[in-house]
């Protein structure tokens, strides 16, 4: 018996090159700022920011500068560090709302091959928050199953309590806790790849589209499950691809702007005005490495959405998100030649 999910890897791979070839820069940038939320980036950062001002003692073994006026005042360094703070609790917040939104406008890129994110992004607010609320649901369960047991757990160990209740309770709280991450994950990763685009399709709510898949998984559940399979492989497959390409990416980026801010530090000194230039550059290398490992992303995470959207259109044919998408691709391959109009343009 021939498995959809099996089946549809090859097609995948043909629809991620009609969606991104020929080669337009445009749409590739437009992609990579849209993986920075979908994809979360490249992870991480360009550290070796932070750590320039350890080279700005000029090979005095750590002593402080001489000259009173290279000196960086108390007061500059809490608020600069006040203002770094801020900006980051900024960014994790605007990354809240903003990636349940860039979900859909990244599924509406692949339906209609064009990348148009303030267009999309307008148009997918609503179907962003809803996204956002159920992803949140999910949180507050997992803190009712999980944060309140540890909270106590703590508790008992601040109050003192038998050592061996503690560490059987703790214990106890990691089979829940590795099911919860399990079932949570799986939960998540169904809503992204087969209910946001069921949404987009039929115009539907959330928990409306959650039902026709549901419906759809339950009638035939070994296809569903071998999908869940191929789909874990190929991840990782894919998050080890991309894992590389980030470090050549942080490479590329990481070690010009270290350079030229060793420089910098070293003839400037610890002054605000230095370590001011020192934080901008720090930016610019962080947006850069960002969207250097968006690029890398675009074709690895629209294989993988195109994969799932073929295997949900095979598996279930009223719910087939981009049947235009699949008679092009599926008739160029098998040379159907009654369908003229899905193979012209592909040949």
């Amino acid at each position: 018996m021939a498995y959809a999910a099996l089946d549809a890897i090859d097609d995948a791979i043909d629809a991620t090159k009609a969606f991104l070839l020929p080669f337009e820069f445009r749409k590739w940038l437009r992609l990579a700022v849209i993986m920075i939320f979908v994809a979360g980036g490249g992870g991480g950062g360009a550290n070796w920011a932070s750590n320039a001002p350890q080279f700005a003692d000029g090979g005095t073994g750590g002593q402080a500068p001489t000259d009173p006026g290279m000196a960086l005042p108390d007061a500059a360094v809490g608020g600069l560090v006040i203002a770094i703070v801020g900006i980051v609790l900024l960014l994790v917040l605007a990354l809240l709302v903003v990636s349940p939104i860039m979900e859909f406008v990244f599924v509406e890129s692949l339906f209609d091959r064009e990348v148009h994110i303030r267009r999309y992004f307008s148009q997918n607010i609503g179907n962003g928050l809803r996204l956002l609320g159920f992803n949140l649901a999910i949180g507050i369960v997992g803190l009712l199953l999980i944060g309140i047991p540890f909270a106590l757990l703590l508790l008992g160990v601040i109050g003192g309590s038998e050592t061996v209740a503690v560490a059987g309770t703790f214990l106890l709280l990691i089979p829940v806790i590795f099911l919860y991450a399990l079932v949570s994950g799986l939960i998540t990763g169904l809503t992204n790849v087969f209910v946001v685009p069921v949404m987009l399709a039929e115009d539907r709510g959330l928990l409306s589209a959650w039902g026709r898949v549901w419906s759809a998984m339950t009638d035939d559940i070994a296809e569903f499950l071998v999908y869940i399979v191929i789909s874990v492989i190929l991840g990782i497959g894919v998050g080890i691809v991309a894992a590389f390409g980030a470090v050549f990416v942080l490479a590329v980026i990481g070690i010009p702007f270290g350079l030229v801010g060793f420089a910098i530090v070293s003839v400037g000194g610890t002054n605000l005005a230095t370590l001011a230039v020192i934080a901008v550059l720090g930016i610019v290398a962080f947006v850069l490495f960002l969207l250097g490992t968006g690029l890398v992303q675009a074709p690895l995470q629209s294989f993988l959405r195109y994969y799932a959207l073929l295997v949900l259109g095979d598996i279930a044919a009223d719910l087939d998100p981009i049947p235009e998408i699949r008679a092009e691709i599926r008739g160029d391959a098998v040379g159907d030649a009654t369908d003229d109009a899905a193979t012209d343009g592909w040949e």
